[in-house]
């Protein structure tokens, strides 16, 4: 089972370290590896560097995007549910305020369904899979050309 944790990068910070994402990683990994004196400092940066998510946009966005899929559900707990035909895969999304956790098994259909779903709620969203140390952004940021 694939396992993602997706946040909200603040814009400044999602500008100023774009090309240079594997510091968002170390980031987030030592957050989920670090012994308690560690993990709290850790935690006060992931804080700052990060957004809250809109529970309410969130549901609104993805009930848009996917209530015409028949695979789709969503239950009372807002957790969102995407289910391929014939078993051939299924991904679950899940919210806290700070992080998206999805959980995703067989085909990459689903989840990528989901990915292109959140694009719409913002650009800054970065990916993470610690078990096969994957990381990225769900939209690729857009550099500014400074000089014409």
């Amino acid at each position: 089972m694939r396992s993602y944790q997706i946040y909200w990068i603040g814009e400044e910070f999602a500008h100023y370290f774009y090309g240079r994402e594997q510091n968002f990683f170390q980031l987030f990994f030592e957050s989920s590896t670090s012994q308690k004196s560690e993990k709290n400092v850790v935690e006060k940066q992931i804080q700052y560097i990060t957004k809250e998510f809109s529970l309410r946009s969130l549901a609104s966005i993805l009930k848009e995007a996917l209530m015409d899929k028949e695979s789709f559900a969503v239950d009372k707990n807002n957790c969102f549910t995407i289910e391929l035909p014939e078993k051939k895969g299924k991904a679950v999304l899940s919210a806290e305020e700070k992080c998206l956790h999805l959980k995703a098994k067989g085909s990459y259909e689903a989840e990528t369904v989901f990915f292109s779903s959140l694009k719409k709620l913002n650009a800054c969203l970065f990916a993470v899979d610690f078990e096969s140390k994957n990381y990225g952004w769900l939209e690729p940021i857009k550099k500014e050309n400074l000089f014409k």
